[in-house]
């Protein structure tokens, strides 16, 4: 009975029209049978009405209602990243909104657009609504978007516009998302398609702001323990910004890094006029604790407005990926923590794929391309020497080590701020010769839990003197021995 269900809708409604026309011509005629010929009228719009709602319950019915040869159009597909979702969803809104006549709906089914443009008398194929996904949208929002949804592109009434069927179709059990594109002709799709994507990249959601790429691991769920690299995610970074009323560095080393990264971000356009290309890569290297990933928060302030993309631990693993993110949202600072991890010397990387990915990626950068890497490492050594000596890749590389007595007395002063200090630094600089920004910083901490301990009673700020900053220190000393010391950034070697 129901083995071709959208013929006999579509035949039910041409004998349905012709029923209620000669029924109702019939009845004017005023001849006998007249009141037989009314109810015939009045049937035919009852079964009018009746193939109209099951089209409108049924999601290849209706297309196919709307527009009959879709069954024999080409369908363009591309399949993207899970993150790029919010970016695609509002980009066919977008493409929707330039045809007013659009058809926009939501329903869930698991068949590729081909399928759906083809109906079956033996599958339903209800208009039921999706479930949604939340994604951030923002560092503090996030919006809730159809797992599946179509739009039905439509010619305006003086023949202008576009005839297509556009479909959004996130994929749970990969985390990707497949854009579909139906219409007559091929080279049609293939344009809407382009539209579609350019739009995505110019308003994408995700330009200037701080971002971290990170890539999870799906575990298979029978008979062995093998792990297998999901897809490409992004996630917005809430982290303060880094002023210069809070970084504290060295003269020299806050000249070379004013010169070689931010008068070169802030003049990059006048300078690849003069033939300076747009891509820089920079190496930050040193002991543990001496700056260099706060350094390269504090440059990323420096650079605003710019997309910053932070990448460490396996996400290193995915160059490719993070390179492609980074020319879309170029200009970009891309922030390498730790490179040494794996981009290690051939002889101890058994990530050699790896490295040599990455530097691919970095000699196809070209000239054009406006991207600073800023790769930091607690081991120099380590690097691979194609890397660190081949100015092509990594332009130059900065040292941070274990800050002067001029700089901790800055340091400390600076830590301290927020507190009454009675007292002279002298005698605690003096003692903290060759130790790390990080090491400072948890004595101040240690200091201030010490004077709280003392002044619970006080109510007009917490007072701190050298006694107490000396007491931090022996007891961040003790128990640890000369490895504990070296872990803990005392005594570093420069």
């Amino acid at each position: 009975m129901f083995r071709n269900r959208l013929l006999s809708t579509s035949a039910l409604s041409i004998f349905a029209w012709l029923l209620v026309l000669v029924c109702t011509l019939y009845a004017l005629s005023g001849q006998v049978g007249a009141p037989l010929a009314a109810g015939g009228a009045v049937l035919g719009l009852i079964a009018l009405w009746w193939a109209n709602r099951q089209r409108s319950r049924h999601l290849d019915q209706l297309l196919l209602s709307i527009y009959p040869m879709a069954r024999d159009w080409p369908v363009h597909s591309k399949t993207f990243p899970a993150y790029k979702l919010v970016d695609l969803d509002a980009a066919a809104n977008w493409l929707a909104e330039q045809q007013p006549n659009t058809l926009t709906l939501a329903s869930e089914h698991h068949e590729p657009l081909s399928f759906l443009l083809v109906h079956s008398g033996r599958f339903e194929r209800p208009i039921r609504p999706p479930s949604k996904i939340a994604r951030a949208s923002g560092p503090d929002s996030e919006v809730f978007v159809p797992v599946d949804s179509f739009r039905v592109l439509r010619n305006t009434r003086d023949g202008s516009g576009q005839r297509a069927i556009v479909r959004l179709k996130y994929y749970h059990n990969s985390t990707m998302v497949t854009v579909e594109i139906a219409a007559p002709q091929e080279h049609d799709a293939v344009r809407l398609m382009e539209q579609l994507l350019q739009r995505a990249a110019q308003h994408t959601i995700y330009r200037n702001h701080l971002l971290r790429v990170t890539f999870g691991h799906q575990t298979r769920d029978s008979y062995d323990d093998e792990d297998t690299v999901a897809a490409i995610d992004i996630a917005f970074l809430r982290e303060a910004a880094v002023t210069d009323a809070d970084i504290v560095l060295e003269d020299e080393l806050s000249a070379i890094l004013e010169h070689a990264i931010v008068d070169f971000h802030h003049r990059r356009a006048e300078l690849m006029q003069l033939g300076v290309p747009g891509r820089r890569g920079v190496l930050f290297y040193g002991p543990p604790g001496t700056g260099k990933t706060y350094t390269c928060r504090y440059l990323a302030q420096r650079l605003a407005p710019i997309t910053t993309i932070v990448a460490s631990g396996h996400a290193l693993l995915r160059m490719q990926d993070i390179c492609a993110l980074a020319a879309v949202l170029q200009p970009a600072l891309v922030l390498l923590e730790d490179v040494d991890l794996v981009f290690a010397s051939r002889e101890l990387n058994p990530f050699n794929t790896t490295l040599g990915e990455f530097m691919d990626q970095l000699d196809g950068f070209g000239t054009q391309h406006e991207v600073i890497f800023l790769l930091t490492t607690n081991a120099l050594e380590r690097v691979e020497a194609a890397i660190k000596d081949r100015p092509g890749r990594v332009s130059q590389c900065i040292y941070f080590g274990p800050p002067s007595a001029k700089l901790r007395q800055r340091y400390l002063a600076r830590a301290l701020a927020p507190y009454t200090f009675n007292g002279d630094l002298g005698r605690i600089v003096r003692q903290t010769e060759g130790v790390s920004q990080a090491f400072l910083k948890e004595l101040v901490y240690r200091a201030v839990q010490l004077a709280s301990l003392e002044q619970r009673e006080r109510s007009n700020g917490l007072l701190i003197d050298a006694e107490h900053l000396e007491a931090a220190l022996n007891e961040l000393l003790q128990g640890g021995g000369e490895a504990g010391r070296s872990i803990i950034g005392f005594r570093l070697t420069a």
